[in-house]
């Protein structure tokens, strides 16, 4: 985890001079930056808990100092995380609900989110699930999806999106297509760069088809340069033909970002090319890197700073697509029912309905 500055205090707690010191360093910070204290003080994370309920400073993990017997590593964030970015590149958080009377039924997923596989013909620098060419593809099995679509129609949801990895990967994609457009609309997300020969033609039939699916491609700036420095060389080259391919197909197509703070020029550029491919405004996410999986840099997010969108993958049940690191994962077997799921995301959020520092703003994947 990135550190932008640290202190260390063998004594002190909050009553005794420390949160002088705390004020002082984060008005050195910028919003979203992270303050390391050490200190082997036992009580210091329950006081950390209170200051952040009123200040607003996520306290983001408290783990031992492996330098040190006794001492513990407290990671703080300046502020609240920064979960969207607005068109012309100012900071845009969703509006957080509040801390003791959020409504539950309104925050509960409509959504259903299946990584279907974790390998990729790419190697993101931040990929938030350190997926890649050499990673385990954890195939999610095409009848546990099966079984998870039907589940879900039945329980009303509205949506569902199949992730990785790179889904066109998988040989039975085209069949899963099929069977849950045959239920449900669903979005793909692929980087698109493998939309050509015996992959292409199944596909290319699904669209003429017209059934209800969108493709939302990977596409972090309108030139190549900051695109192939995160995905690779001719990533951005070849990801805008498999745009073209798929608008030549009649696909709707959705362009997703994912930009650090230091590059949000970059938007003007894409909301330009977005208009030249001819993908709708709605069609286009825009979204700060999570400082998750591969990352080495990006907003600090933890589960009670995002509202729930339900995930699975081959492993089991997780709270969000952000990320499917041990914090996200929800208590449950790997082959629970959707039913068991959204009741531990109930329970959950019951738990978060009495912390003063929750914040489950929409951070949006797609």
């Amino acid at each position: 985890m990135p550190v932008h500055a640290s202190i260390e205090d063998a004594r002190a707690d909050l009553g005794s001079g420390l949160l002088l010191r705390l004020h002082a360093a984060f008005l050195g910070l910028r919003e979203g930056q992270i303050l390391r204290l050490a200190s082997p003080v036992e009580t210091l994370a329950d006081e950390l808990r209170t200051f952040e309920g009123a200040t607003g400073h996520g306290l983001l993990s408290v783990i031992d100092d492996p330098l040190r017997a006794g001492w513990r590593l407290h990671y703080i964030r300046k502020g609240r995380a920064r979960t969207d970015w607005a068109p012309d590149g100012r900071v845009l958080s969703a509006e957080a609900a509040p801390a003791l009377a959020f409504d539950i039924d309104a925050l509960m997923p409509r959504r259903l989110w299946l990584y279907t596989n974790y390998n990729c013909n790419l190697q993101c620098d931040y990929c938030c699930v350190v997926a890649g060419p050499r990673a385990d593809p954890r195939n999610l099995a095409s009848d546990r999806i099966q079984s998870l679509v039907d589940q879900a129609s039945a329980a009303g949801l509205e949506h569902v999106f199949l992730t990785g990895g790179e889904p066109l990967l998988r040989q039975d994609l085209p069949d899963l297509i099929r069977y849950v457009t045959d239920r449900l609309p669903m979005t793909l997300l692929t980087n698109a760069m493998l939309l050509r020969g015996a992959r292409w033609e199944p596909i290319r039939r699904l669209i003429e088809e017209r059934r209800p699916v969108a493709f939302q491609v990977s596409l972090d700036s309108a030139g190549p340069t900051l695109h192939d420095a995160h995905r690779g060389r001719q990533a951005h080259a070849r990801a805008l033909e498999g745009i073209r391919t798929l608008r030549a197909a009649g696909a709707r197509v959705r362009l997703a970002a994912s930009l650090p703070e230091a590059h949000l020029d970059e938007i003007p550029g894409l909301h330009a090319l977005a208009d030249e491919l001819g993908i709708a405004l709605e069609d286009r996410v825009i979204r700060p890197i999570a400082l998750r999986g591969a990352a080495a840099e990006g907003e600090p997010i933890r589960p009670e700073d995002v509202a729930p969108e339900l995930t699975c993958d081959a492993e089991g049940w997780f709270w969000h697509p952000v990320s499917n690191d041990p914090d996200m994962r929800l208590q449950l077997p790997a082959d629970a029912s959707l039913g068991l799921a959204m009741a531990a995301v109930r329970r959950r959020l019951e738990m978060f309905s009495a912390e003063q520092a929750v914040r489950l703003d929409r951070f949006v994947c797609g």
